[in-house]
């Protein structure tokens, strides 16, 4: 799906990858990564957060295990980092890179927790009771406070399958107190995911109900005289729309492929991000033809439906 925008705005990279290959030097079923124009799309988006006063941090996925593409992007003005799970933590804390964000998409595991205290994470996202006491007791044991944030949800919010659940958001004021009460941890915000989705309709990224029910939950805790708290809305972010995302009430935003340029909305649209990133494969052989065996491959649907409990296969890793 991204081999037109492949050709148009990154032929050089798309040129490279196959000379190179053709030379032995790269196998297939290899990702390729360009590293020069991650760096360009991380100082676009740096750059735009910046103007609008959001935070930006890189949701690295699995490129953040390849020391080189953490250089990259904090070349370009984004140096901290979020980690899918804890098999992507070790190698961006070993690596000397700083973990900014950790537990939103998979649960730290309970006998993990000390070693992700370790990490002195910015953030660590919960989306219980219990699994704030375990972040929590394991940061008190080694000596620092956890800042946490609440996973929140709302009838009607959207998730991706499986990336359900988070503290009921109607009771956002008791959360927060829960969190502060909490040894070894204190309340920093809120998040959910995804605020933003992909409609192919219209070809847009547009804000989800979870975006709605930030929101409200933000005023409730402003009522209650909470200030300066963190609102994460990570999805489809490309730095477009981030305004929208600020406009939305966010704080604090988390590009992932969109620093790749491989969102769905890069593979119909010419956005500021250009294409960096590739899988490599090899023709093998042909059936019938050049032209038959063309013609038998079909184009992958970008497609994900709001509410849908059906995750888009390619996407079911990506934020």
């Amino acid at each position: 799906m991204f081999l037109k925008a492949l050709q148009a705005r990154n032929r050089a990279f798309l040129e490279a990858a196959i000379a190179l290959h053709q030379a032995g030097r790269v196998p297939a079923g290899a990702y390729l990564l360009d590293l020069d124009t991650m760096t360009e799309n991380a100082r676009l988006m740096s750059t735009e957060a910046a103007r609008l006063g959001l935070d930006v941090l890189a949701m690295t996925k699995q490129i953040g295990r390849n020391p080189p593409a953490l250089d990259a992007l904090k070349a370009g003005g984004v140096g901290r980092f979020v980690a899918v799970d804890m098999a992507c933590a070790r190698p961006i804390h070993a690596n000397g890179h700083r973990v900014a964000h950790i537990g939103h998409l998979t649960q730290i595991p309970r006998h993990e927790a000390a070693e992700a205290a370790a990490m002195r994470a910015d953030y660590w996202t919960v989306f219980s009771e219990e699994k704030a006491i375990e972040a929590a007791r394991a940061a008190h044991e080694q000596g620092h406070e956890q800042a946490l944030i609440a996973r929140i949800q709302a009838p009607g919010d959207t998730f991706y399958s499986g990336h359900e659940g988070g503290f009921d958001a109607g009771d956002v004021e008791a959360v927060a107190d829960l969190l502060d009460r909490t040894p070894g941890g204190r309340f920093a915000g809120l998040t959910t995911f995804p605020a933003l989705l992909f409609d192919e309709a219209s070809g847009e990224a547009r804000p989800t109900p979870n975006l709605e029910t930030l929101s409200k939950a933000a005023e409730q805790l402003a009522k209650q005289g909470r200030r300066d708290i963190v609102i994460n809305a990570p999805g489809t972010t490309s730095a477009n729309v981030m305004a929208a995302l600020a406009n939305g009430g966010a704080t604090q935003v988390e590009p992932g492929h969109g620093l790749t340029g491989t969102t769905p909305l890069h593979a119909r649209s010419e956005l500021p991000e250009r294409p960096a990133m590739l899988y490599l494969t090899e023709v093998s052989h042909f059936h019938q033809g050049p032209t038959a065996s063309a013609a038998a491959f079909t184009s992958t649907p970008c497609s994900l439906p709001t509410r849908s409990r059906r995750s888009w296969a390619p996407m079911r890793r990506r934020r």
